[in-house]
Protein backbone atom coordinates (compact mmCIF):
# COMPACT_ATOMS: atom_id res chain seq x y z
CA UNK A 1 0.00 0.00 0.00
CA UNK A 2 2.59 2.47 1.08
CA UNK A 3 4.36 2.46 -2.89
CA UNK A 4 0.56 3.12 -4.14
CA UNK A 5 0.49 6.06 -2.12
CA UNK A 6 3.49 7.00 -2.68
CA UNK A 7 2.84 7.41 -6.51
CA UNK A 8 -0.54 9.31 -5.64
CA UNK A 9 0.67 11.87 -3.53
CA UNK A 10 3.63 12.78 -6.50
CA UNK A 11 0.59 13.03 -8.83
CA UNK A 12 -1.60 15.43 -6.64
CA UNK A 13 1.47 16.93 -6.33
CA UNK A 14 2.02 17.94 -9.92
CA UNK A 15 -1.37 18.83 -10.54
CA UNK A 16 -1.21 21.17 -7.81
CA UNK A 17 2.05 22.59 -9.24
CA UNK A 18 0.16 23.03 -12.89
CA UNK A 19 -2.72 24.53 -11.38
CA UNK A 20 -0.61 27.06 -9.88
CA UNK A 21 1.20 27.66 -13.07
CA UNK A 22 -1.88 28.02 -15.14
CA UNK A 23 -3.41 30.96 -13.14
CA UNK A 24 -0.11 32.94 -12.80
CA UNK A 25 -0.05 32.89 -16.59
CA UNK A 26 -4.47 33.21 -16.81
CA UNK A 27 -3.52 36.29 -14.61
CA UNK A 28 -0.77 37.68 -16.37
CA UNK A 29 -2.70 37.08 -19.86
CA UNK A 30 -5.69 39.30 -17.89
CA UNK A 31 -3.36 42.45 -17.33
CA UNK A 32 -1.83 42.26 -21.23
CA UNK A 33 -5.87 42.40 -22.06
CA UNK A 34 -6.55 45.24 -19.55
CA UNK A 35 -4.11 47.26 -20.93
CA UNK A 36 -4.77 46.85 -24.49
CA UNK A 37 -8.77 47.53 -24.03
CA UNK A 38 -7.41 50.36 -21.79
CA UNK A 39 -5.30 51.21 -24.77
CA UNK A 40 -7.43 50.98 -27.54
CA UNK A 41 -9.41 53.32 -25.87
CA UNK A 42 -7.36 56.41 -27.31
CA UNK A 43 -8.13 57.52 -30.44
CA UNK A 44 -6.19 59.66 -33.09
CA UNK A 45 -7.63 61.91 -34.30
CA UNK A 46 -7.15 65.48 -36.51
CA UNK A 47 -8.24 68.57 -34.52
CA UNK A 48 -8.76 72.44 -34.75
CA UNK A 49 -8.70 75.35 -32.49
CA UNK A 50 -11.62 77.58 -32.76
CA UNK A 51 -10.72 80.91 -33.49
CA UNK A 52 -13.02 84.41 -33.40
CA UNK A 53 -13.59 85.16 -37.03
CA UNK A 54 -14.02 88.83 -37.36
CA UNK A 55 -14.26 91.84 -40.36
CA UNK A 56 -11.37 93.83 -38.41
CA UNK A 57 -7.67 94.15 -39.01
CA UNK A 58 -5.79 94.05 -42.11
CA UNK A 59 -6.51 91.25 -44.99
CA UNK A 60 -3.92 90.66 -47.68
CA UNK A 61 -4.25 88.87 -51.27
CA UNK A 62 -2.42 87.92 -53.66
CA UNK A 63 -2.78 89.70 -57.13
CA UNK A 64 -0.96 89.79 -60.73
CA UNK A 65 -0.21 93.29 -62.24
CA UNK A 66 -1.90 93.37 -65.47
CA UNK A 67 -2.07 96.51 -68.40
CA UNK A 68 -5.29 97.77 -67.93
CA UNK A 69 -5.15 97.96 -71.82
CA UNK A 70 -3.77 95.75 -74.12
CA UNK A 71 -4.60 94.56 -77.65
CA UNK A 72 -2.55 92.53 -81.07
CA UNK A 73 -2.28 94.47 -83.73
CA UNK A 74 -3.80 92.45 -86.68
CA UNK A 75 -4.64 92.80 -90.49
CA UNK A 76 -8.35 92.90 -91.21
CA UNK A 77 -7.83 92.13 -95.17
CA UNK A 78 -5.43 90.19 -97.21
CA UNK A 79 -2.79 91.89 -99.21
CA UNK A 80 0.99 92.71 -99.35
CA UNK A 81 2.66 95.40 -96.50
CA UNK A 82 3.88 98.05 -98.58
CA UNK A 83 4.61 100.23 -95.60
CA UNK A 84 5.55 99.65 -92.43
CA UNK A 85 6.28 102.25 -89.74
CA UNK A 86 6.03 100.37 -86.31
CA UNK A 87 9.20 99.56 -84.99
CA UNK A 88 10.11 97.39 -81.48
CA UNK A 89 9.27 99.07 -78.02
CA UNK A 90 7.67 102.22 -79.73
CA UNK A 91 5.77 104.98 -78.19
CA UNK A 92 2.78 105.69 -80.40
CA UNK A 93 -0.43 107.81 -79.66
CA UNK A 94 -3.91 107.04 -80.68
CA UNK A 95 -4.56 107.09 -84.47
CA UNK A 96 -1.04 106.71 -85.36
CA UNK A 97 -0.49 104.98 -88.80
CA UNK A 98 1.14 101.58 -88.13
CA UNK A 99 1.17 99.62 -91.21
CA UNK A 100 -0.28 99.89 -94.84
CA UNK A 101 -1.60 97.21 -96.88
CA UNK A 102 -1.34 97.24 -100.65
CA UNK A 103 -4.12 99.34 -101.69
CA UNK A 104 -4.05 99.84 -105.39
CA UNK A 105 -7.01 98.23 -106.89
CA UNK A 106 -9.26 99.88 -104.11
CA UNK A 107 -8.17 103.17 -105.30
CA UNK A 108 -9.22 102.55 -108.62
CA UNK A 109 -12.39 101.24 -107.43
CA UNK A 110 -13.20 104.35 -105.80
CA UNK A 111 -11.94 106.28 -108.83
CA UNK A 112 -14.78 104.54 -110.50
CA UNK A 113 -17.27 104.58 -107.56
CA UNK A 114 -16.92 108.20 -107.48
CA UNK A 115 -17.76 109.07 -111.00
CA UNK A 116 -20.77 106.65 -111.17
CA UNK A 117 -22.15 108.92 -108.06
CA UNK A 118 -21.80 111.89 -109.85
CA UNK A 119 -23.03 110.70 -112.85
CA UNK A 120 -25.75 109.67 -110.74
CA UNK A 121 -26.50 112.86 -108.94
CA UNK A 122 -26.71 114.91 -112.44
CA UNK A 123 -28.93 112.44 -113.70
CA UNK A 124 -31.18 113.15 -110.67
CA UNK A 125 -30.89 116.86 -110.92
CA UNK A 126 -32.00 116.84 -114.26
CA UNK A 127 -34.96 114.24 -113.34
CA UNK A 128 -36.19 116.15 -110.61
CA UNK A 129 -36.29 119.01 -113.19
CA UNK A 130 -38.22 117.60 -115.63
CA UNK A 131 -40.56 116.17 -112.95
CA UNK A 132 -41.17 119.87 -111.76
CA UNK A 133 -42.34 120.70 -115.59
CA UNK A 134 -44.33 117.63 -115.80
CA UNK A 135 -41.83 116.49 -118.29
CA UNK A 136 -41.07 113.04 -116.54
CA UNK A 137 -42.60 110.78 -114.12
CA UNK A 138 -43.13 109.96 -110.36
CA UNK A 139 -41.42 106.65 -111.03
CA UNK A 140 -38.40 108.19 -113.18
CA UNK A 141 -37.55 110.45 -110.42
CA UNK A 142 -37.99 107.68 -108.03
CA UNK A 143 -35.79 105.24 -110.21
CA UNK A 144 -32.87 108.18 -110.39
CA UNK A 145 -32.82 109.31 -106.97
CA UNK A 146 -32.43 105.58 -105.92
CA UNK A 147 -29.55 105.23 -108.02
CA UNK A 148 -27.90 108.11 -106.34
CA UNK A 149 -28.14 106.36 -103.10
CA UNK A 150 -26.82 102.73 -104.61
CA UNK A 151 -23.84 104.93 -106.01
CA UNK A 152 -23.45 106.39 -102.38
CA UNK A 153 -23.69 103.19 -101.13
CA UNK A 154 -20.92 101.23 -103.75
CA UNK A 155 -18.62 104.29 -102.46
CA UNK A 156 -18.93 103.87 -99.02
CA UNK A 157 -17.95 100.22 -99.41
CA UNK A 158 -15.14 100.85 -100.95
CA UNK A 159 -13.66 103.48 -98.44
CA UNK A 160 -14.76 101.33 -95.85
CA UNK A 161 -11.93 98.51 -97.50
CA UNK A 162 -9.39 100.89 -97.93
CA UNK A 163 -9.97 101.76 -93.72
CA UNK A 164 -8.70 98.03 -93.45
CA UNK A 165 -5.39 97.60 -95.22
CA UNK A 166 -4.45 100.39 -92.85
CA UNK A 167 -3.45 99.40 -89.38
CA UNK A 168 -3.37 102.03 -87.04
CA UNK A 169 -3.39 102.66 -82.84
CA UNK A 170 -6.78 102.51 -80.86
CA UNK A 171 -4.80 104.04 -77.99
CA UNK A 172 -1.46 105.66 -76.89
CA UNK A 173 0.82 103.01 -75.55
CA UNK A 174 4.17 100.99 -76.54
CA UNK A 175 4.42 98.62 -78.83
CA UNK A 176 6.29 95.10 -78.20
CA UNK A 177 8.24 93.41 -80.91
CA UNK A 178 7.00 94.28 -84.32
CA UNK A 179 6.09 90.33 -86.03
CA UNK A 180 6.69 91.57 -89.84
CA UNK A 181 8.87 93.07 -92.32
CA UNK A 182 7.76 95.17 -95.10
CA UNK A 183 6.91 93.12 -98.19
CA UNK A 184 5.36 90.22 -96.44
CA UNK A 185 1.68 89.19 -97.72
CA UNK A 186 -0.56 89.66 -94.96
CA UNK A 187 -3.77 87.74 -94.39
CA UNK A 188 -6.95 88.89 -92.48
CA UNK A 189 -5.50 87.77 -88.70
CA UNK A 190 -1.74 88.20 -89.37
CA UNK A 191 -0.26 89.94 -86.10
CA UNK A 192 1.65 93.31 -86.36
CA UNK A 193 2.36 94.13 -82.63
CA UNK A 194 1.20 94.24 -79.58
CA UNK A 195 0.46 97.75 -78.47
CA UNK A 196 0.29 98.49 -74.46
CA UNK A 197 -0.80 101.34 -72.29
CA UNK A 198 1.24 100.66 -68.97
CA UNK A 199 0.48 103.98 -67.59
CA UNK A 200 -2.57 102.45 -65.41
CA UNK A 201 -2.41 98.72 -64.42
CA UNK A 202 -4.89 96.88 -62.92
CA UNK A 203 -4.76 93.71 -60.43
CA UNK A 204 -7.27 91.35 -59.43
CA UNK A 205 -8.00 90.04 -56.15
CA UNK A 206 -10.55 87.83 -54.30
CA UNK A 207 -12.16 89.04 -51.00
CA UNK A 208 -14.05 86.64 -48.63
CA UNK A 209 -17.42 86.48 -47.75
CA UNK A 210 -16.91 88.18 -44.50
CA UNK A 211 -15.70 91.34 -45.97
CA UNK A 212 -17.46 91.46 -49.38
CA UNK A 213 -20.05 94.14 -47.93
CA UNK A 214 -17.34 96.47 -46.21
CA UNK A 215 -15.72 97.39 -49.25
CA UNK A 216 -17.14 99.58 -52.31
CA UNK A 217 -15.82 100.85 -55.78
CA UNK A 218 -13.25 103.77 -54.83
CA UNK A 219 -11.92 102.26 -52.15
CA UNK A 220 -8.10 102.90 -51.42
CA UNK A 221 -5.61 99.19 -51.12
CA UNK A 222 -2.24 99.55 -50.86
CA UNK A 223 0.19 97.29 -53.31
CA UNK A 224 3.09 95.58 -52.13
CA UNK A 225 6.09 94.59 -54.62
CA UNK A 226 8.09 92.55 -52.06
CA UNK A 227 11.18 92.26 -54.72
CA UNK A 228 11.52 95.85 -54.90
CA UNK A 229 10.06 96.50 -51.41
CA UNK A 230 8.08 99.67 -52.93
CA UNK A 231 4.61 99.88 -52.41
CA UNK A 232 1.67 102.19 -53.74
CA UNK A 233 -1.81 103.32 -53.87
CA UNK A 234 -4.56 102.05 -56.05
CA UNK A 235 -8.39 102.25 -55.97
CA UNK A 236 -11.27 99.42 -56.27
CA UNK A 237 -12.72 99.91 -59.87
CA UNK A 238 -14.78 96.95 -59.73
CA UNK A 239 -16.41 94.74 -57.31
CA UNK A 240 -18.31 91.52 -58.78
CA UNK A 241 -22.50 91.41 -57.86
CA UNK A 242 -21.75 87.96 -56.75
CA UNK A 243 -20.09 85.51 -54.83
CA UNK A 244 -18.58 82.31 -56.07
CA UNK A 245 -20.23 79.26 -55.56
CA UNK A 246 -16.92 77.32 -54.44
CA UNK A 247 -14.86 79.52 -52.83
CA UNK A 248 -16.86 82.06 -51.35
CA UNK A 249 -15.07 84.91 -52.35
CA UNK A 250 -16.00 88.19 -54.00
CA UNK A 251 -13.93 89.38 -57.19
CA UNK A 252 -12.44 92.62 -56.63
CA UNK A 253 -10.10 94.44 -59.30
CA UNK A 254 -8.30 97.44 -58.45
CA UNK A 255 -6.21 100.12 -60.65
CA UNK A 256 -3.23 101.75 -60.00
CA UNK A 257 -1.74 104.83 -61.95
CA UNK A 258 1.70 103.86 -63.13
CA UNK A 259 2.72 106.85 -64.90
CA UNK A 260 6.16 107.04 -63.69
CA UNK A 261 6.63 103.22 -64.81
CA UNK A 262 7.50 101.75 -61.37
CA UNK A 263 5.59 98.54 -61.85
CA UNK A 264 5.35 96.26 -64.90
CA UNK A 265 2.77 94.28 -65.96
CA UNK A 266 3.03 90.65 -65.02
CA UNK A 267 4.57 91.58 -61.74
CA UNK A 268 3.05 89.88 -58.49
CA UNK A 269 2.15 91.92 -55.78
CA UNK A 270 0.30 91.76 -52.38
CA UNK A 271 -2.98 93.81 -51.91
CA UNK A 272 -3.60 94.95 -48.66
CA UNK A 273 -7.10 95.82 -47.35
CA UNK A 274 -7.57 97.71 -43.52
CA UNK A 275 -10.65 97.52 -42.40
CA UNK A 276 -9.90 99.29 -39.00
CA UNK A 277 -12.34 98.01 -36.33
CA UNK A 278 -14.40 95.55 -37.25
CA UNK A 279 -16.91 93.33 -35.55
CA UNK A 280 -16.77 89.37 -34.58
CA UNK A 281 -18.94 87.38 -36.51
CA UNK A 282 -18.38 84.05 -34.79
CA UNK A 283 -16.03 80.74 -35.06
CA UNK A 284 -16.20 79.23 -38.20
CA UNK A 285 -14.85 75.61 -37.39
CA UNK A 286 -15.01 72.36 -40.31
CA UNK A 287 -18.36 71.32 -41.22
CA UNK A 288 -17.28 68.42 -40.37
CA UNK A 289 -16.85 68.70 -37.20
CA UNK A 290 -20.36 69.25 -36.59
CA UNK A 291 -23.16 66.65 -35.78
CA UNK A 292 -26.59 66.91 -35.03
CA UNK A 293 -29.13 65.08 -32.63
CA UNK A 294 -32.68 65.31 -31.23
CA UNK A 295 -31.69 68.32 -29.01
CA UNK A 296 -29.00 69.81 -31.83
CA UNK A 297 -26.10 70.95 -33.16
CA UNK A 298 -22.99 69.76 -31.03
CA UNK A 299 -19.20 69.41 -31.52
CA UNK A 300 -17.25 67.57 -29.26
CA UNK A 301 -13.73 69.44 -27.52
CA UNK A 302 -10.90 67.70 -26.21
CA UNK A 303 -10.47 68.59 -22.76
CA UNK A 304 -7.88 67.41 -20.61
CA UNK A 305 -6.80 64.71 -22.95
CA UNK A 306 -10.35 63.07 -22.87
CA UNK A 307 -13.40 64.09 -25.87
CA UNK A 308 -16.35 66.44 -24.22
CA UNK A 309 -19.84 66.83 -25.94
CA UNK A 310 -20.49 70.36 -26.18
CA UNK A 311 -24.00 71.73 -27.56
CA UNK A 312 -23.32 74.91 -29.87
CA UNK A 313 -25.38 77.29 -31.72
CA UNK A 314 -24.79 77.69 -35.38
CA UNK A 315 -24.88 80.50 -38.07
CA UNK A 316 -24.67 80.58 -41.79
CA UNK A 317 -23.28 77.19 -42.58
CA UNK A 318 -21.02 76.71 -46.21
CA UNK A 319 -20.22 73.33 -48.04
CA UNK A 320 -17.07 73.91 -45.87
CA UNK A 321 -17.52 75.54 -42.41
CA UNK A 322 -20.40 76.17 -39.68
CA UNK A 323 -19.87 79.23 -38.49
CA UNK A 324 -20.34 78.81 -34.46
CA UNK A 325 -22.23 81.20 -32.70
CA UNK A 326 -22.36 80.27 -29.32
CA UNK A 327 -21.05 77.31 -27.35
CA UNK A 328 -17.16 77.62 -28.10
CA UNK A 329 -14.69 78.93 -26.33
CA UNK A 330 -11.55 80.67 -28.11
CA UNK A 331 -8.50 77.93 -28.07
CA UNK A 332 -11.08 75.12 -27.85
CA UNK A 333 -9.53 72.17 -29.61
CA UNK A 334 -12.24 70.94 -31.53
CA UNK A 335 -12.27 66.90 -32.84
CA UNK A 336 -12.27 67.35 -36.83
CA UNK A 337 -12.14 63.32 -37.91
CA UNK A 338 -12.89 60.01 -36.83
CA UNK A 339 -16.11 61.12 -35.82
CA UNK A 340 -17.85 57.57 -35.76
CA UNK A 341 -15.94 56.01 -33.15
CA UNK A 342 -15.92 59.13 -30.69
CA UNK A 343 -17.63 58.50 -27.65
CA UNK A 344 -17.59 61.30 -24.50
CA UNK A 345 -14.54 60.45 -21.96
CA UNK A 346 -12.79 58.93 -24.25
CA UNK A 347 -8.93 58.99 -24.52
CA UNK A 348 -7.82 61.66 -27.51
CA UNK A 349 -4.13 61.74 -28.65
CA UNK A 350 -4.19 65.00 -31.66
CA UNK A 351 -2.18 63.60 -34.50
CA UNK A 352 -2.42 66.80 -36.49
CA UNK A 353 -3.68 70.26 -35.41
CA UNK A 354 -4.72 73.24 -37.48
CA UNK A 355 -5.69 76.56 -36.88
CA UNK A 356 -6.44 79.01 -40.11
CA UNK A 357 -8.10 77.06 -43.26
CA UNK A 358 -9.22 80.77 -44.63
CA UNK A 359 -12.63 79.40 -44.02
CA UNK A 360 -13.99 82.78 -42.53
CA UNK A 361 -17.86 83.44 -43.03
CA UNK A 362 -20.35 85.91 -42.44
CA UNK A 363 -24.08 86.29 -42.51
Amino acid sequence: MKPFLSIATIVFGIFLISACSSDSAGSSVQKKAASSVGKAQSLRVSGYIAIPDSTSGTYTADGELVAKEQVDLKAETSGKLVKLYAKDGQKVSKGTLLAKLDDAELQANLKSAETALDLAEKKAARTKKLYEKDGATAEELESAESAVESAKASKELIEAQLKKTEIRAPFAGTLGVVEVSEGAWMTSGSAVATLTNTSELKVEFELPQRFSRNVKVGDKVVLIDTEQGIRADAKICFLDAILSNSSRTRKARAVLNNKGGKYLPGTYVRVQLDFGQGSIVGMPVPSESVTLDANGAYVFIVQNGKAKKVDIKTGLRTPITVDVLKGLSAGDTVIASGLMSVREGMNIEIKELTNNMNYGVNE
